[in-house]
C-alpha cells in the first residue's frame, strides 16, 4: 500500500464536511442538538460501512488464501467470521438482502499509476462505500476503523489480481440455511481457485468454451454432475447461438441466464447465493436484469465471444460502451475508455448485426458522455482526427478514435463552448453562430432555426445593461414551454445566479409561471434537487429559490404564481389534499437514494449558521445569517410537505434546536435581528412538525411554551416580547 496516499477532491470535500472542523467551532457544535442528531445517524451508518468493508476484506482474503493449501485451516476461521459479520449486516434497516461489489474503474484509488484498476464500489441498499468514503469513516472512527482504508484498498487489489470484477452475495431469506448456503458457496469458490486441485473433472464450460465459475459452482452447490450440467449448457448453446434462435432466446446474454430464468431448470438447479463476474453486474449498478433488449444482448454476447478468456478486458470493454462508465470520470481514464470503445466498434463492424450493435453502443456512449463535466471536455484537444490530453505533470497523450466517437466528442466540446456563451447572454457583445445553433438544436431535439429563435427569445429577456426583463420572459413562456424540461434545465443552470438580487427575485417569479405549465414537472424537480443537494458542502443563493420552486412543484395548484414572492407562504403547510402525490413520491425516492447528501446539507448549513450568528460583523460577500435562516425555512417546508421518517427526524431536530433559548446558538448570537428570523424558523418548523402527527409533538410544544420568558429575556428590549408570545401561540395552535 502507498503510505503517501492522499485523498482526492471528493474525499477532501467529505473530510471537510464530516471531520475537518476548526477547533474554534467544535464547542459550539457540540452543543447543537441538530448536529448531534445527524452525527448519531452518521455513526450508525459508519458501523454498517465498517461491517461492509470488513466483509469484503475477509471475502477477498479467503479467495486469496485458496491459492495455498496450507492456509485451509485459516480459511475455515475466516469464513466463520465472515458469516458472523453478514448476520450483523442484516440488521441494517434499509438492507435489501444483497451485497454488491463492482469494478467502477473511473477514479484513481491511490497515487499509483493504473490505480483505477482497483477502483471498486460496494453497495447494500442505498449505502455506498468506496475508497473515498472508507477514508472518511476511518477519520471519524479512528479506533473502530483503524487501518480499514488500507485494508480495503488491499482487498480491492486482490480482487483485481484474481480477475474478479464483480460479485453479489444474496442473503435469501436470511435464515440459518441461507447462511449455510453462503458458507458452502464460498468453499466451492475456494475449491475453484485452489491451484493444487485437479480442476478438469469438475469444471463446467460456457457457450464460448471458457471455464465458467458460476456454472461450475452452480453444479457443485446443487450436487449435479458437472458432465450433466455441461450437456445442458451445450444443448442450450446450440439453440441460443444457432442460425435461427427462437425470439425468447434473444433476451438472454448467457446460457447461465437462460438456466436461471427457465422454470423447469430452476426447479432442479437452485440459484446460488454468490455470483462472480456475471456479465449483468459488469454493466449494471444494481438489480441485474437478464431479460435485456435484443440489441444490448447482442453487444454483451459479442464482447464475451471475443474476450471471454480475459475477464478483465471483457469488463473494461463493457464499461467503455455502457453509459454508467462515464459519469464523474477523470480525463485520462475517459480517453483510455474511449479507445476500448473504438476497438469494440471496429470488431463489431465484422458481425452480422453490425449496424444494430453499433447504434446501441454509440447510444450508450453518448448517454455516458452527456454526464461528463464540461471541464473534462475543455481539457481535451482534437487535432487531425486525434484526441489529445495533458496530465498534471505536463505529459501529453494522444489517441486515435473511431470517427463516430470523434463526432460525439466534437459535439460535447462545442456544447461546452456554447453553454459559456449562454451564461454570458446578459452581455450584448455575445454572438451566436451556426455551430452554436446546431449544438442547441441537437441538445434540445429541435431544428437549428428553432434553436436560433430560442436564443433570440432569451436575449430579449435582458436590456442593454444586462438587466432581466420579466415582462419579456413571461410573454415568451408559451414558446419556452415547448421544450419542456430541457429549457428549464437550460434556464436554471445558466440564469439562476444573476448578479443583481432584484434580477434573481424577478427570475424566480418568472420561473414560477414556467414550471406551472410543464407537462413533465418531475424532470424539473429532479434538476432542482440534484442542483441543491448534489454538492452538499456548497451553499448557494440559488438554493433558496430552488427550494421555493420545489415547494411549488409538490402542489397541484400554485395560488401565489401571480405574486412577487421571495419566500414560500407559511400557509402552504396546511395543504394536504392539494399535494401532487406523484411529485411527493418522486421527491421521497430522491431522498431515500441520497439521504446522506440531504442530511449533509442540513448539517453543513447548520454549522455555517452557528458560526455566523456568533460573529458581530460579516464581510460583504459572506452570506448573512438571515439568508441562511430563510434557506432552512424553505427546506423545513419542503420536508414537511413530502413527509417520511427521514424528514420527521430532521424537522423534529430543527424544532428542538431552535426551541431551546438556553442553547449556545442563542447565547452567542450577536445581532438581535437574527433572533426574530430564528423565531420565524421555529414557528415554521413547529407547523411543519405538526403535519407528521408524531406522538410526542404536543409535549415538545408545551416544553417550548414553558420557555417563553427565557425567549423574551433574549430580546434587548423586553417590551418587544409580544412577538415572542405570538410565535408561541402559533406553535400551540393545532
Amino acid at each position: 500500500m502507498n503510505d503517501n496516499f492522499q485523498l482526492d477532491g471528493t474525499a477532501q470535500e467529505l473530510y471537510r464536511q464530516f471531520a475537518g472542523i476548526d477547533a474554534s467551532d467544535r464547542a459550539l457544535e457540540r452543543n447543537s442538538g441538530l448536529i448531534n442528531l445527524i452525527k448519531q445517524e452518521e455513526q450508525l451508518l459508519d458501523y454498517y460501512r465498517l461491517l461492509l468493508a470488513r466483509s469484503t476484506c475477509i471475502f477477498a482474503g479467503t479467495l486469496s488464501n485458496s491459492l495455498f493449501a496450507s492456509l485451509a485451516k485459516e480459511n475455515e476461521q475466516k469464513i466463520r467470521t465472515l458469516i458472523n459479520i453478514l448476520q450483523k449486516i442484516t440488521e441494517y434497516k434499509a438492507f435489501d438482502g444483497k451485497i454488491t461489489c463492482r469494478l467502477r474503474g473511473k477514479h484513481c484509488a491511490s497515487d499509483e499509476i493504473g490505480s483505477e484498476t482497483y477502483d471498486y464500489e460496494l453497495s447494500m441498499g442505498n449505502l455506498i462505500l468506496d475508497y473515498n468514503m472508507v477514508a472518511v469513516v476511518e477519520k471519524r472512527e479512528p479506533i473502530k476503523g483503524k487501518a480499514i482504508h488500507g485494508q480495503l484498498i488491499e482487498a480491492f487489489k486482490t480482487l483485481s489480481v484474481m480477475n474478479i470484477f464483480n460479485f453479489v452475495i444474496d442473503f435469501g431469506g436470511k435464515e440459518e440455511q441461507d447462511y449455510q448456503k453462503i458458507n458452502d458457496c464460498i468453499n466451492h469458490l475456494v475449491h475453484f481457485h485452489n491451484k493444487g486441485v485437479e480442476k478438469e473433472r469438475f469444471l463446467v464450460y460456457d457457450e464460448y468454451d471458457q471455464p465458467n465459475l458460476n456454472l461450475t459452482v452452480l453444479a457443485a452447490i446443487n450436487g449435479v454432475q458437472p458432465a450433466a450440467l455441461q450437456n445442458l449448457v451445450n444443448k442450450i448453446k446450440l439453440v441460443m447461438l444457432g442460425p435461427n434462435p427462437p425470439p425468447e432466446m434473444n433476451r438472454f446474454t448467457t446460457v447461465y441466464d437462460v438456466i436461471l430464468a427457465t422454470k423447469r431448470y430452476r426447479e432442479q438447479l437452485k440459484k446460488m447465493p454468490i455470483e462472480v463476474n456475471n456479465v449483468q453486474w459488469l454493466t449494471q449498478k444494481s438489480g441485474a436484469d437478464p431479460e435485456k433488449k435484443e440489441e444490448a444482448v447482442q453487444v454483451s454476447r459479442l464482447v464475451l465471444a471475443k474476450y471471454g478468456s480475459n475477464p478483465k478486458m471483457a469488463s473494461e470493454v463493457l464499461e467503455s460502451i455502457n453509459s454508467s462508465g462515464y459519469g464523474d470520470i477523470r480525463t485520462d481514464v475517459m480517453s483510455k475508455r474511449l479507445s476500448l470503445a473504438t476497438e469494440f466498434l471496429e470488431f463489431a463492424g465484422l458481425s452480422k448485426s453490425s449496424e444494430a450493435i453499433e447504434t446501441e453502443a454509440l447510444k450508450n456512449i453518448e448517454e455516458g458522455l452527456d454526464q461528463v463535466s464540461d471541464e473534462v471536455f475543455d481539457s481535451m484537444s482534437i487535432v487531425d482526427g486525434k484526441i489529445s490530453t495533458v496530465n498534471q505533470d505536463g505529459k501529453q497523450s494522444s489517441w486515435s478514435l473511431h470517427e463516430k466517437i470523434m463526432g460525439l466528442l466534437s459535439f460535447f466540446k462545442q456544447r461546452s463552448t456554447t453553454k459559456k456563451k449562454v451564461q454570458a447572454i446578459t452581455g450584448k457583445n455575445v454572438q451566436f453562430d451556426a455551430e452554436d445553433f446546431s449544438v442547441i438544436a441537437r441538445n434540445f431535439k429541435i431544428s437549428p432555426l428553432e434553436a436560433s429563435h430560442l436564443i433570440e427569445l432569451l436575449q430579449a429577456c435582458f436590456d442593454d445593461h444586462g438587466r432581466f426583463r420579466r415582462i419579456f420572459f413571461e410573454k415568451n413562456i408559451p414558446e419556452f414551454v415547448k421544450y419542456e424540461s430541457k429549457v428549464f434545465e437550460f434556464l436554471w443552470h445558466y440564469l439562476k445566479e444573476l448578479d443583481q438580487r432584484v434580477d434573481r427575485v424577478s427570475f424566480l417569479n418568472s420561473l414560477q409561471l414556467l414550471v406551472d405549465r410543464l407537462q413533465q414537472p418531475q424532470d424539473a424537480l429532479q434538476i432542482l434537487l440534484k442542483d441543491i443537494f448534489g454538492h452538499f458542502t456548497t451553499i448557494k443563493y440559488s438554493d433558496r429559490n430552488g427550494l421555493i420552486l420545489a415547494n411549488i412543484l409538490l402542489r397541484r395548484s400554485n395560488r401565489e404564481k401571480r405574486s412577487n414572492i421571495e419566500l414560500t407562504p407559511e400557509e402552504v403547510l396546511q395543504v394536504k389534499k392539494g399535494l401532487n402525490q406523484a411529485m411527493v413520491k418522486h421527491a421521497l425516492e430522491y431522498f431515500d437514494k441520497n439521504h446522506e447528501r440531504v442530511t449533509g446539507k442540513v448539517r453543513h448549513l447548520t454549522e455555517i449558521l452557528i458560526k455566523s450568528v456568533a460573529e458581530a460583523t460579516h464581510p460583504p460577500d459572506e452570506m448573512q445569517p438571515r439568508f441562511l435562516l430563510f434557506l432552512l425555512r424553505e427546506l423545513v417546508i419542503f420536508l414537511g410537505l413530502i413527509g417520511g421518517k427521514a424528514s420527521l427526524a430532521l424537522v423534529h431536530g430543527m424544532v428542538k434546536e431552535f426551541g431551546n433559548p438556553h442553547a449556545s446558538y442563542y447565547q452567542t448570537m450577536k445581532n438581535p435581528e437574527d433572533l426574530r428570523y430564528s423565531l420565524q424558523l421555529l414557528q415554521v418548523s413547529a407547523r411543519s412538525l405538526r403535519r407528521f402527527e408524531a406522538p410526542d409533538t404536543n409535549t415538545l410544544f408545551d416544553e417550548i411554551a414553558a420557555q417563553e420568558a427565557a425567549f423574551i429575556n433574549l430580546l434587548q428590549n423586553p417590551a418587544q416580547g409580544e412577538y415572542v408570545k405570538r410565535v408561541i401561540e402559533r406553535i400551540l395552535i393545532p
